[in-house]
């Protein structure tokens, strides 16, 4: 080497030290990406959404609780922990804790069985990929409100669930031989089904009560078949025996039986041969839209208001029906109220209520039915006042109530 000096040679640059700035930039678009179709949070029947969101068509405003209960069961919703409770499920949605959020919102079922929570439950049982209990809690839901919109929309998206699956049964499914397995059917839908000859069988069905007001049921066991004598009993939501009809000694004849529930109550019905008696039937709840324009307002706090001179058409349904009304004195004096009987079955009975809601007396004793009642006493000019129109004997019928200050 000349002159005793050493040549340095260069060292190529490796392809890994020339683009190091490429590994920030591809993380970088990366998680763009990853913001940008979100991550997959939820069973893919439920729909995408990120660990922030709720699954499509799921309801967490509390408020359509609350007014979906006043309309079912007629009353404004008094507790008021269930606000809190609900909240709580929408944060276990949140939070991916689905079964947590299915428990909790059972138990808001019990106590408020409206169909957003059904619907929110069914949401919650398909993100678990629990197809048979979503079916159940979307069914419960369109029991009660056949076009319900949300579970409408949700069965809509979900390409696995047929949109009949969830409807109120046409047909008995079994094994419904006991209540706990009881097949859900609505009011006015009929549901066909078979006494199984030779096997002691039962078939068992459930149903919900309509929403407010209170009406009266027909229930409706109709043979298809002239070997069947046909038995129903029907129990109550705390499986306490409400009626038993028998069909006995009279094979292929229909019978029946009518009460009134709570709005929104839950109902039990079992279907059975007398003896060894078998063959198919119709079963049917109806509606028989008994009430009359001014319900609900069987308590004094949902009193009907009236004017003075105004002719009010009503009727006292059943034996536990009553009527509230209130009105504002238009002077210092006398007010009359007059109940004018529409029926020959009714023995119409008066209470009177102060501004208070406080009693303030009672009207004459009306001994027959189809009699009609008068009774005047002392107000207030601009003070409200209340009335209760109720029946005596266990009595029922139409009624045209008027009041007025002479």
């Amino acid at each position: 080497m000349a002159h005793g000096h050493r040549v340095r040679h260069k060292r190529p640059v490796s392809k890994v030290r020339r683009y190091w700035w490429l590994a920030p930039v591809l993380l970088g678009v990366a998680f763009i990406l990853w913001l940008a179709t979100g991550p997959q949070w939820t069973s893919p029947r439920v729909g995408k959404g990120t660990a922030l969101d709720l699954p499509h068509g799921y309801i967490s405003a509390f408020g359509v609780v609350a007014e979906e209960y006043k309309r079912y069961y007629g009353k404004a919703l008094q507790d008021h922990s269930m606000g809190g409770q609900f909240d709580q499920s929408t944060r276990l949605m949140k939070d991916h804790s689905y079964s947590m959020a299915a428990q909790s919102l059972e138990a808001i079922a019990q106590k408020a069985s409206v169909p957003s929570v059904y619907n929110n439950l069914g949401l919650a049982y398909l993100a678990l990929n629990d197809r048979g209990n979503a079916v159940n809690a979307f069914r419960e839901a369109l029991a009660r409100d056949i076009n319900y919109q949300s579970v409408r929309q949700n069965l809509d998206r979900l390409k696995d669930i047929a949109l009949d699956a969830a409807n109120p049964l046409g047909h008995e499914v079994e094994d419904n031989n006991s209540l706990e397995s009881a097949n859900l059917i609505a009011p006015g839908r009929p549901v066909d089904g078979e006494i199984m000859a030779a096997l002691n069988d039962i078939d068992c069905f459930k149903v919900t009560a309509p929403p407010a007001p209170r009406d009266i049921l027909r229930i409706e066991l109709a043979p298809k078949s002239r070997t069947l004598e046909p038995m129903m009993k029907v129990y109550g939501a705390d499986r306490g025996l409400l009626d038993w009809v028998k069909g006995m000694g009279a094979p292929g004849k229909t019978v029946s039986t009518t009460l009134s529930p709570a709005p929104n109550a839950r109902l039990f019905l079992e279907v059975s041969g007398y003896g060894d008696s078998a063959g198919l039937y119709t079963l049917s709840v109806t509606p028989l839209k008994a009430f009359d324009a001014h319900e609900p307002n069987d308590d004094i706090f949902s009193a009907t208001p009236v004017q003075l001179g105004q002719d009010i058409q009503a009727n006292i349904m059943d034996r536990v029906d009553t009527d509230y009304y209130s009105f504002e004195a238009g002077k210092t004096g006398k007010v009359k109220v007059t109940i004018r009987n529409r029926s020959v079955t009714l023995i119409p009975a008066l209470s009177t209520f102060n501004p208070d809601m406080r009693s303030s007396g009672f009207g004459p004793d009306v001994r027959q039915h189809g009699g009609n009642l008068e009774h005047t006493y002392d107000v207030e000019a601009g003070r409200k006042y209340f009335i209760q129109v109720w029946s005596q004997a266990d009595s029922s019928g139409e009624y045209t109530l008027r009041v007025e200050q002479p």
